[in-house]
């Protein structure tokens, strides 16, 4: 029986820090119209107030837990958080250089 361990991935402040999403750039919410503006430090401002992006996205959704890259929409590129965190980490095993 193999076992199955929960990753920890990167969160939002070292994909800045990659530069693979930038402060300023539109976050939109999967399946919806809703849109905010990620910060430098990693929130997003939705109508004039700074929330973490979570908690927009389970006010959003209804929901008391979300998987926040898997639905939150870069809109540039129009990838999940998920997907852009994905290629990069990937890139860099390619590479196989330190992140």
């Amino acid at each position: 029986m193999s076992r199955h361990y929960r990753r920890s991935l990167p969160k939002i402040d070292l994909m800045l820090d990659w530069g693979v999403v930038k402060a300023g750039d539109i976050i939109t919410a999967k399946g919806t119209v809703s849109e905010s503006e990620l910060r430098a430090n990693g929130n997003v401002v939705v109508n004039g107030e700074e929330m973490i992006m979570q908690t927009w996205l389970k006010e959003i959704y209804g929901l008391s837990s979300v998987q926040t890259f898997a639905f939150a929409i870069h809109e540039d590129t129009g990838k999940t958080l998920s997907q852009i965190r994905e290629e990069y980490l990937k890139q860099k095993e390619t590479d196989n250089t330190e992140l």
